[in-house]
């Protein structure tokens, strides 16, 4: 629940905060999606993966594959989307969403459940 709240405040990202959160938790990139999903846009510098024990990149490989490609391209239309969605809720999102006479998965994905990928 502290996760969500945080997620529906307004922060500014800023590149080095982005880092020191990347490296606290490395081991849980559930967070680190979830925190990454709450911005229409990032900017992802490649120098990060140096702060990514070898072990947890293998591990988690899929994941950072995806986080380290928006160094390279700009977010998916859906992503963009979902942005201006919960954008529009505000801090309602969370009790306006599960209202919504739309599917499970698509309820799910605006809340920003974890997928394992960023898109």
């Amino acid at each position: 629940m502290l996760l969500a709240a945080c997620v529906s405040q307004k922060y500014q990202c800023v590149r080095g905060t982005l880092c020191v959160v990347l490296k606290a938790c490395a081991l849980a990139p559930a967070v680190i999606e979830v925190l990454a999903n709450c911005y229409p846009q990032l900017q992802v510098a490649e120098s990060w993966k140096a702060v990514i024990p070898e072990e947890v990149f293998q591990m988690h490989q899929t994941f950072y594959q995806s986080f380290f490609a928006l160094a390279r391209t700009p977010r998916c239309l859906q992503h963009l989307c979902r942005s201006t969605i919960r954008k529009s809720f505000g801090k309602e999102c969370f009790y306006i969403i599960p209202l919504l006479p739309l599917p499970k998965s698509l309820q799910n994905y605006l809340l920003l459940e974890p997928e394992g990928v960023l898109h």
